[in-house]
């Protein structure tokens, strides 16, 4: 199966089977990431930005956006808009 059958099949998720979905994947990735032969550390940085971001969302929960059934669609663009700005300054 593609990955764009796999993103057509997820777009048809209830909200729901989604939430079941992002569960089980969050759960898949942290045991992926934890494996002794992943390289993924995060940097002091990135840390950084997380805790940062937590206690923002802790101190005002009314910050958090709902799930956009288009983000990944969204994000996609956004990347490529700054991959794009990226190259053209080289």
């Amino acid at each position: 199966m593609s990955v764009d059958q796999i993103e057509e099949q997820i777009r048809r998720l209830t909200p729901a089977e989604l939430g079941r979905l992002s569960k089980w994947f969050g759960e898949f990735l942290a045991d992926s990431l934890d494996a002794p032969d992943s390289d993924w550390q995060e940097s002091a940085e990135q840390i950084a930005e997380l805790d940062r971001r937590l206690a923002q969302y802790k101190a005002d929960p009314s910050i958090a956006r709902p799930f956009e059934p288009d983000y990944f669609d969204n994000l996609r663009w956004q990347l490529a808009d700054e991959r794009a700005k990226k190259a053209s300054a080289r």
